[in-house]
């Protein structure tokens, strides 16, 4: 039988992200029997995608009026506690877009309404399942203890949001929570957790360089400091070109990658080519095996809390960022016990 589920947001990241895996790769394993959004333009392209699918404007009105084993929150940050807690409060399972909240405090009341519910929670971290950073967790531990990182993402200007509702939305604070941090740079800080745990400090420079009409910064500098290894972050939407690069530097060898490859220099020399990481910003096939882990975790039943977990380091750490950015000094990351790595791969 297959699951059901309810798409709640139809804007850019669901048609162009969410809908092709639902609606093709996981067809056999899902149903999507409902959908909301507040444009009638954007509800129409859905059902495009979902002929069968019923329509509403609000979330509330879907969920009271369909039983589904889950909900798809395609929304923007500032929504997410309000809906996650309906969701929740009905048993649903829930898949998330990132990251969680525009703020720990609600990110920390996100994970205990999901925990109290014990339901199955995703957040939307597909760059975890990206081919490219697949690529880097089979090679890293070649590396041997990493000591320094550095990642870099370079684009022109933030994403237009759907024509439908606030095209400018990732650049009102209210509604996005923040600027590149935020929108590029919570992919980038899962990442690095997972090859090299979890930060002690932060150090942060936040700034609006180019793009003075955006409400949030344009640019952002980090410095994560693990204590005996470093990780520098340079995110913009002030460049001129698009553009993703990484290094990784161990005890025993060095990993490089761009648009174009990714290069091994340790015992022995190797070379994986790539198709550009920057040709687009859905990477929808990025999105299908992380649905099908979720799929097979509601079946199962498997309440893994690591990926909300996950989430909330995400929430942590920006939040501290911009702290120290406003202090103008590294500041400290407290993280809680009971989610801390121990560092190295994972």
């Amino acid at each position: 039988m297959r699951l059901k589920g309810v798409l709640l947001g139809a804007g850019n990241i669901a048609l162009r992200g969410h809908a092709p895996q639902w609606a093709n790769t996981l067809r056999n394993q899902v149903e999507i029997v409902a959908i909301a959004d507040l444009s009638k333009e954007n509800r129409a392209a859905a059902q495009r995608i979902f002929p069968e699918a019923r329509l509403f404007e609000s979330a509330e009105e879907a969920l009271d009026s369909e039983t589904p084993d889950f909900v798809d929150i395609c929304t923007p940050p500032f929504t997410h506690r309000d809906l996650i807690a309906k969701a929740a409060s009905r048993g649903l399972h829930i898949v998330c877009e990132k990251p969680l909240a525009p703020s720990l405090d609600e990110a920390l009341r996100i994970a205990d309404s999901v925990r109290r519910a014990r339901i199955v929670f995703q957040p939307c971290h597909q760059y975890n399942y990206a081919p490219p950073w697949r690529v880097v967790r089979d090679l890293a531990p070649r590396l041997g203890a990493i000591h320094f990182a550095e990642y870099t993402v370079r684009r022109t200007a933030a994403n237009e949001g759907n024509a439908h509702w606030a095209p400018e939305w990732r650049t009102r604070r209210e509604l996005s929570g923040g600027g590149i941090l935020v929108d590029h740079g919570a992919h980038i800080l899962y990442q690095l957790r997972s090859v090299m745990g979890e930060p002690k400090a932060v150090n942060a420079t936040i700034r609006t360089l180019l793009h003075r009409n955006y409400g949030v910064e344009d640019t952002a500098l980090l410095t994560l400091d693990h204590g005996g290894a470093l990780a520098e972050l340079s995110l913009s939407w002030a460049a001129k070109r698009r553009e993703i690069a990484f290094r990784f530097v161990g005890e025993r060898g060095e990993l490089v990658g761009d648009e174009e490859k990714i290069r091994l220099f340790a015992e022995t020399t190797e070379e994986v080519p790539l198709g550009g990481m920057s040709t687009n910003s859905s990477h929808s096939e990025w999105f299908a095996p992380m649905f099908s882990e979720f799929v097979g975790r509601v079946s199962k039943r498997d309440f893994d809390q690591a990926p909300l977990d996950e989430a909330v380091y995400v929430a942590r750490v920006i939040e501290k960022a911009y702290a120290s950015s406003r202090a103008g000094r590294a500041l400290p990351i407290e993280h809680e016990p009971s989610t801390a790595l121990a560092g190295g791969v994972h």
